[in-house]
Parts: structure tokens; C-alpha cells; sequence
């Protein structure tokens, strides 16, 4: 027992080898076995990245995260990776070093996705290869001032209704009515734009063609079932051609029988006076890609795709009637006219045989309509009038029935390279992590004499609304990035090594927090109490970690955690998010790898609140007054302990002070 300080009432004194207690909160810590060796935390992304680095360091941070805000050239506010020389990159890493502090990349946030997509244009050449600008220099970075391991990007492929991915057949949700509401895209995968946008709830209409079943009921015979003149089986659904040959069902998307398609005939309405049409829902659409896909499961199509061909197939009938209409009788036209060119030449050679006083006698009457008197006319006069007005009419036809042709044809070739986005985007996003993949499998190896790990490229679950973000979406996006690095690295290394590489430079970044915001869209049962539906939340959480930890994509992890709206990065323990059994899981299975990642008030508190909430034990000398972990980081790491000494109107006056001059405090 001792008398330390000054003003002290008592002596104090604590063993050698006393645990301080966590901060004060009435919840009990968790007691994972995970402390500052295994948890870091970001450093500030406003300073500069070296000062920030060697705060953290004095806060007692062992591990940390570079993070980046800025996109192309970097600012003080928003510094990118190149906004820090060779230089400063080699004294980070020093630093790092020896602190002996572990470190990581975090690339600019405003890279979100690899797959180019704008949500105006569709996918984009020129965006995709700008965000790979973006995350490349993240590679050169971490390559050269970090320790190694993670490079982090957000994902963010492309927007995508809730309802239409795995987290639909799950219970999840985008917005009330989602499923009757969402828009409907599809890309043309020459070019990547987007070729339709028009929600489920708008129905379209087709002409409602004439089938066998139709054609038995009208001529009384029977068809289903017999073979055609080609030997196909003829079906209910099957339609009749205009010369009453068969047109099969299956032909419908087929681009080798897309003129037999034009051949079908629409039913007539003698009371109305026209065609008949059906109206086509959203369901339809599904139905009949169902039926698709089992007649067809080489050529499988979505019932996006089936919608979208069904509206150019429309435009096609359209164009090809307007064709027909201009065309019909451009042979009559050309022959009028050819026959009145030789009828021309004729009068004309004979005009000139002829005397004026003969010639006056080549006359014609033209006609101008009832009530109108004729006028007398020459021959070659009125004949060179039918020519022209036949070119005139046959130049009409060659630019309407032409031009409606060559849109047909176009609008042909576009139903035909019809793809879904979901197809078109992850082939881009996969070519784009197979590249990074590479280059950060090239820099680990110029690198590695001083990396204490490997590099690797992490793309990290974001937001709900955009593909990757879903836990099964990432283990899609992660295992293409791979078989592209694979496809890439084989001919030169064969496929075992490129396997391998693949799996060690391409991985996951999990973020407890925005797998959280998961939570606004999964609908609250009737009757069911928040701990309930909490309970269900976290059973969903915890099995979709299990799942990536299963397929070995896994590799890097943030910590934070919000309410469930929003990704406010509250300190883990402090929101809703099922932190605690996710970490149980990944700490159970030996993953280390972690950083509590601040919000906008907690960034000086996030590191000791985190270590307290799993607790992480401080270990020190012995003191006068036994120390909590509340007082590390509110004194150390911020200084809000009262001052050892008296100020202002509570100092006692000079004119009364002790005979020794030492001060009453």
C-alpha cells in the first residue's frame, strides 16, 4: 500500500498481475479469445496517411487499415494512393514494421463494383476500366508501403431488385410490392446498354396467332400428335403458317427459323374489324420460361429475356408489314415504267421522222378528273411524265420498304443478343478481378522480401440494393474472378498452379455491418417479437458465414455494426447486428484477420470499446489507483481525466500558502 499522489485520501496498491476491468456497460464483455493482435482498426482517411499511421501506432493499434477516399487526382481532403511518394510509402512500411504493426489496404470508396455499370448508360467500357485505374493503385500502394494481405474494394456490379436474387426466395425484400413493381432490364451483350427498363406491373401485347388446336376446331380434323412433312411431332400449342404448314413452338427464339416466325397468321375479328391480340403479364413470362427451359435446357432463357425478345418480336412484325405494305407493288410500278421508257423512245425516234405539221398530230389527251377539261398533250410529253411519276413512286418504295427491312433486321440482330445483365455483368466483373488478380499475384512477387504476407484482392459485401452484396452473390462473384484467373494463368503455368494462385491472391473482405442492413428488408412476421425476429436474423447471418467460410473464400473482415437502416459504423455490441455469434464462428475456426472500422463519432474509441467488448485484458505496472479500461482511452487517447492540479477560483489564494511554498494540490 503506497500514497502516490497528491490531494489522495487513501493508499492504494494492486497486485502485479491485476486485470482491469472492462468499460463500465451492462452487458457483460463477450470473452472471445481476440484482442489487439488480431483487431485493428482504419486509419483517418482525411490526414495524411503517415501521421495517421503513427497516431494509431501511440494508441497501441498492432494492426491497421490505409483507407482511401478520393478518385483520380487525390486532394488534402481526399488523398488517393498516389497522393504519397516512394518515399513516404517506404517510411509507412517502416514504421509499420517497427511497431511491429501489420497492415492492409482499403481502395477508394469511390470504386463500387468492377463491371462498369452506370445505371443511365448500362454497362460501360470506359467506367470499368476507370475503376480498375482506381484499385490498381491500391495495389501499387499496399505492394510498397504496407505489410501485405488485404486490398479491399466494394462491390456494387449493378443494381438489381431484392426480390429477383437468392435473398427473394429467402424472405427478403427491396419495398412493399416489389415483386409486381421491380423494373425489368435486360442488355444488349454487343454493346452492354440497356435495352429495356419497364417495370412487372405494365403489360405487353402480341398478335394472338392461330394454333393447331384452333385449326382442328375450324376444319374438323385431327393433328396432335401426327408428324409434319419434316417428321416433328405436332403439339396443341403449335401454330399454322399461311399456306396451313406447321410452325412448331420451339421456333419462337430460334434465329434459324425466324422467317417461318412471320409466316403465322393472327386471328381476325369480323366485329371488330381487325386482329386479335392477348395480353401478356409478368407471370406469363415466367410460365413460359419454365416451359422453355425443360423442352429447352441447352438454351435456357429468363423470363426477362423472354420479355424483352416478345417486344422485338412485335417491332419486327411491325417493320415487316411495313415493308410488305411499300413493296407489294413495286413489280407493277418497275414494269409501268420500263414499258413506258420503250413507248418514249419510240415516239421519240418517230417525232423526229416527222414534219412539225405531222408531228402536231402525235397528240393525247390528259386527263385531270371529273369536271375538268382534258388538255391536249404530245406523246412524248405525257410519256415522260408516266416515267417520272413511276421513278418517283418506285424511289418512295426503295426508302420506306428498304429502310423498314434494314429495321427489322436490326431489330432482329438486337432480340437475338438479348442477355440478361446479371450474365453480361459477372463475365465483366470476373475479366476485371482475373486481371487485378494477376497484377497482385505479380507485385507479391517483386514485393515479397518484405510483405510478411501475401496480397490479395478482396472485394467486400456493400450494399443490399447491388449485386455482391448477398453472401451467395459474393461467392458467385469470387469464384468467377477465379476460373478467369485460372483461364488466363494456365497456358503459362498450367492449371494446378493457376488454382492455387487464384485461391491465395483472390479473396473476400466480410463486413459485419452491412451484412446487418440485410435486416430492413427481411419482413417481420405476424406476431413475432423483436427477439424473435432477431433471432431469426442471426440464424440467416450466421448460415451464410458458414456457407462462405465452406466454399474458401474468405479472408479479411471489418467490424462495425448500425441499427439495421443504415451503415452508421457504430462500435460492435452497440447497434443490432449478430456480431458476436459471427465472430464466434470465424475466431472458432482460426480467422484473425480483423479491423473495427469507426463511424463518424467513435473514431478514437473504437479500438479500446472493441477490445473491451471482446474482453481484452490491459495489462500494467501497478499504480496508485486501480485503472480501468474506461480510463486507458478516455485519458491516454483523448485526455478527458481531470488534471492533477487546482485552477481558477478553486486554487487557494497566494496570500495564504504553507511555510514550505509547496503548493496545497
Amino acid at each position: 500500500m503506497s500514497y502516490y499522489n497528491a490531494l489522495d485520501r487513501g493508499y492504494y496498491g494492486t497486485p502485479e498481475n491485476d486485470i482491469e476491468e472492462s468499460i463500465g456497460v451492462e452487458e457483460k464483455p463477450w470473452n472471445i479469445d481476440l484482442g489487439p493482435e488480431e483487431i485493428g482498426t482504419s486509419l483517418n482517411p482525411f490526414q495524411h496517411q503517415l501521421q495517421a499511421l503513427d497516431a494509431k501506432i501511440k494508441e497501441g493499434a498492432s494492426k491497421v487499415e490505409f483507407e482511401f477516399f478520393g478518385a483520380g487526382k487525390g486532394n488534402k481532403e481526399r488523398a488517393t494512393p498516389e497522393s504519397f511518394d516512394k518515399d513516404e510509402r517506404r517510411q509507412m512500411r517502416e514504421l509499420a514494421e517497427i511497431n511491429k504493426v501489420k497492415s492492409s489496404t482499403h481502395a477508394t470508396v469511390a470504386v463500387e463494383g468492377l463491371a462498369g455499370f452506370n445505371p443511365q448508360r448500362g454497362f460501360d467500357e470506359q467506367a470499368r476500366d476507370q475503376s480498375m485505374k482506381e484499385v490498381e493503385k491500391a495495389i501499387d500502394f499496399a505492394a510498397e508501403a504496407t505489410t501485405g494481405g488485404a486490398i479491399v474494394l466494394h462491390t456494387g456490379e449493378w443494381q438489381r431488385p431484392i426480390v429477383d436474387s437468392q435473398a427473394g426466395k429467402e424472405g427478403f425484400k427491396g419495398y412493399e410490392r416489389e415483386a409486381e413493381k421491380a423494373p425489368i432490364l435486360v442488355v444488349d451483350k454487343r454493346t452492354g446498354d440497356i435495352v429495356s427498363g419497364i417495370r412487372k406491373d405494365t403489360p405487353i401485347y402480341e398478335p394472338d396467332f392461330k394454333t393447331i388446336a384452333d385449326y382442328e376446331q375450324e376444319k374438323g380434323i385431327k393433328l396432335v400428335g401426327t408428324k409434319d412433312k419434316s417428321g416433328n411431332i405436332i403439339e396443341s400449342d403449335d401454330w399454322i403458317g399461311v399456306d396451313d404448314e406447321i410452325i412448331k413452338k420451339d421456333w419462337e427464339f430460334n434465329p434459324n427459323k425466324a422467317e417461318e416466325m412471320f409466316r403465322r397468321v393472327p386471328k381476325w375479328s369480323k366485329s371488330h374489324a381487325k386482329f386479335k391480340t392477348v395480353e401478356k403479364k409478368w407471370g406469363d413470362f415466367v410460365e413460359k420460361a419454365e416451359n422453355w427451359n425443360k423442352k429447352n435446357p441447352e438454351e435456357k432463357l429468363t423470363p426477362e429475356e423472354l420479355f424483352a425478345k416478345t417486344q422485338y418480336m412485335n417491332k419486327i412484325l411491325q417493320a415487316k408489314g411495313s415493308s410488305l405494305f411499300h413493296g407489294q407493288n413495286y413489280e407493277r410500278e418497275k414494269e409501268i415504267r420500263d414499258e413506258a421508257k420503250k413507248a418514249l423512245e419510240f415516239y421519240k425516234q418517230l417525232e423526229d421522222s416527222l414534219s412539225e405539221e405531222e408531228k402536231k398530230k402525235l397528240m393525247t389527251k390528259k386527263n385531270f378528273g371529273e369536271f375538268i377539261p382534258p388538255k391536249n398533250i404530245k406523246i412524248t410529253d405525257y410519256l415522260k411524265h408516266i416515267v417520272k411519276s413511276q421513278n418517283d413512286s418506285m424511289r418512295f418504295i426503295h426508302e420506306s420498304s428498304a429502310a423498314a427491312d434494314v429495321q427489322a433486321t436490326q431489330t432482329q440482330e438486337a432480340m437475338e443478343n438479348v442477355t440478361t445483365v446479371k450474365n453480361y455483368g459477372l463475365e465483366k466483373s470476373a475479366k476485371s478481378l482475373a486481371k487485378l488478380g494477376i497484377k497482385t499475384w505479380n507485385k507479391n512477387e517483386q514485393n515479397k522480401e518484405h510483405l510478411q504476407e501475401d496480397l490479395y484482392i478482396a472485394p467486400e459485401n456493400w450494399h443490399p440494393n447491388q449485386f455482391g452484396s448477398h453472401p451467395d452473390e459474393m461467392i458467385e462473384l469470387v469464384e468467377a474472378g477465379r476460373e478467369e484467373m485460372v483461364k488466363e494463368l494456365t497456358p503459362r503455368l498450367g492449371k494446378e498452379k493457376a488454382e492455387e494462385l487464384s485461391k491465395k491472391h483472390i479473396r473476400s473482405t466480410f463486413d459485419t455491418g452491412h451484412l446487418n442492413l440485410w435486416k430492413k428488408n427481411l419482413e417481420q412476421k405476424q406476431g413475432e417479437s423483436d427477439k424473435e425476429f432477431d433471432k431469426r436474423f442471426s440464424k440467416w447471418a450466421l448460415g451464410k458465414v458458414k456457407k462462405l467460410h465452406e466454399k474458401g473464400i474468405l479472408g479479411h473482415f471489418h467490424l462495425s455494426d448500425n441499427m439495421g437502416y443504415d451503415d452508421e459504423h457504430l462500435t460492435i455490441g452497440k447497434g443490432n447486428a449478430p456480431v458476436k455469434e459471427m465472430v464466434e464462428f470465424l475466431k472458432d475456426k482460426g480467422y484473425t484477420d480483423f479491423i473495427a472500422e469507426p463511424g463518424s463519432f467513435n473514431s478514437q474509441t473504437i479500438m479500446p470499446e472493441t477490445w473491451s467488448k471482446f474482453g481484452s485484458p490491459v495489462y500494467g505496472l501497478s499504480t496508485g489507483h486501480p485503472t480501468r479500461f474506461s480510463g486507458v482511452h478516455q485519458q491516454h487517447f483523448g485526455y478527458q481525466a481531470p488534471p492533477l492540479y487546482i485552477v481558477g477560483a478553486y486554487s487557494p489564494s497566494n496570500d495564504w500558502k504553507l511555510w514550505s511554498d509547496v503548493p496545497l494540490e
